[in-house]
């Protein structure tokens, strides 16, 4: 937890700093401070998803993480519309994005409780 807590904050630190190494365009720059703090929160659930991705994987639970991915997307791409239908910008898009990894995140820790992937001998 304190790890996470860590890479939350230097991501939210360096707002000025990483964008800039990429561009100059101030446009650019405007538009990745106002989505940085959207994606600074996005960083620590990532991680969390793509283990729980690689335990899911390395168990052979591939059925149900495809299903689970069609759900997440499904939500994503009925926020996503909305963001483009209210005029939301790419702030809408990106939150949209931290919805759906906060839906795999959740999808995927009630199967990994649930320890039904945990399958001896799998073939």
């Amino acid at each position: 937890m304190a790890t996470r807590n860590i890479q939350h904050a230097v991501t939210l630190a360096t707002s000025s700093v990483v964008p800039r190494i990429f561009t100059g365009d101030h446009r650019v720059l405007a538009k990745a401070a106002l989505i940085w703090p959207v994606f600074a929160l996005m960083q620590p659930l990532n991680g969390a998803v793509f283990a729980l991705d690689g335990i899911l994987i390395g168990a052979g639970d591939g059925r149900y993480l495809m299903w689970s991915m069609l759900a997440a997307s499904a939500l994503f791409i009925a926020l996503a519309a909305l963001a483009y239908e209210r005029h939301w910008g790419i702030v809408g898009v990106w939150a949209a994005l931290d919805v759906l990894i906060a839906a795999r995140l959740a999808l995927l820790a009630v199967r990994f409780a649930g320890r039904r992937w945990a399958v001896v001998g799998w073939g």
